[in-house]
């Protein structure tokens, strides 16, 4: 385990995280890196964790594990009861479970719907919930983090990811909510869109370079935002891409058409047709064959 100086501002010492989807990938990475900056981390998957805690202790590094259904109402109660068994308070959460149920929206039905919203909002919701209520009743302190894991489907859209997507986008809105409403409390709350090969993105890689795009640089940027050094940011979504950092705004205009005079079908007609003025197309998604490649910029 890293020891820190007198001050390091990406120590964790004396905290406790939480990490889900912590079994494998991103959350495996992640709950790597924050242990190694000092933190107790609570590996939260529906599978089994215990090899990680392993190897996180083998390093000399403080881990436990909680293997269970995000999903299931009072789980989130559970995970944080979990996460107190370290003797630390709980003061980052990594919500990073996710799942994917590709379809087109024709072939979409209300299981697969239900299964992606579930774990990739309902659950990182309750968990968000059950720590700020926790956080409420405590005196303000500094340190207290919720990292949340958007995706780029949820940025711009994706074909064949209507569930996933608004999951994600609702993820990310909700990130940009509780920064608002945590703030007074001390807490900072950021989400990460990430771009990295793990076992539940890999078709979507194909035969791109397995180095190109590792979790570990997610997890560097997680760390960042978990320790001292986050300590200013709140209400921030980060896009991380092998190499590449993008800090992404909200929906913004792009041109503007006004109409003082009455409205009416064929005033409408001329006026907002100044909204697309200059523009080679209305609106033409990228596929997320180009966002992967780097050839969709956003």
């Amino acid at each position: 385990m890293i020891s820190p100086g007198p001050y390091d501002e990406f120590d964790l010492t004396g905290h406790a995280c939480v990490v889900t989807g912590a079994a494998q990938g991103i959350g495996a990475a992640e709950a790597r890196l924050l242990a190694r900056r000092g933190a107790a981390v609570l590996c939260a998957d529906l599978a089994d964790t215990g090899p990680l805690v392993e190897e996180i202790r083998d390093e000399g590094g403080i881990a436990l594990s909680w293997q269970g259904d995000l999903t299931e109402r009072g789980a989130a109660e559970d995970v944080l009861a979990a996460a107190e068994g370290s003797g630390r308070p709980v003061s980052v959460l990594v919500n990073n479970a996710g799942i994917v149920r590709d379809r087109m929206v024709f072939n979409l039905d209300d299981a697969d719907w239900d299964a992606v919203l579930a774990v990739n909002l309902t659950a990182p919701f309750r968990l968000c919930r059950a720590l700020a209520r926790h956080w409420r009743g405590q005196p303000r302190r500094a340190g207290r983090r919720i990292i949340n894991t958007s995706s780029e489907s949820g940025l711009y859209g994706n074909a064949g990811q209507s569930n996933y997507a608004a999951a994600k986008a609702g993820l990310a809105t909700l990130t940009l909510t509780l920064a608002a409403e945590l703030s007074r409390y001390g807490v900072r709350v950021n989400a990460i869109a990430p771009r990295a090969r793990t076992p539940m993105s890999e078709a979507a890689f194909g035969t791109l370079p397995g180095g190109a795009l590792p979790p570990d640089r997610v997890a560097a940027l997680v760390a960042w935002l978990a320790g001292p050094s986050g300590e200013d940011v709140t209400g921030q979504v980060f896009v991380v891409a092998g190499d590449t950092v993008r800090r992404m705004r909200t929906w913004s205009p792009v041109r503007a058409a006004r109409q003082p005079e009455e409205w009416s079908p064929e005033t409408s007609k001329r006026f907002l047709a100044e909204l697309f003025d200059g523009d080679a197309t209305r609106h033409e998604p990228a596929p997320i064959s180009a966002l992967f490649t780097g050839e969709a910029t956003g």
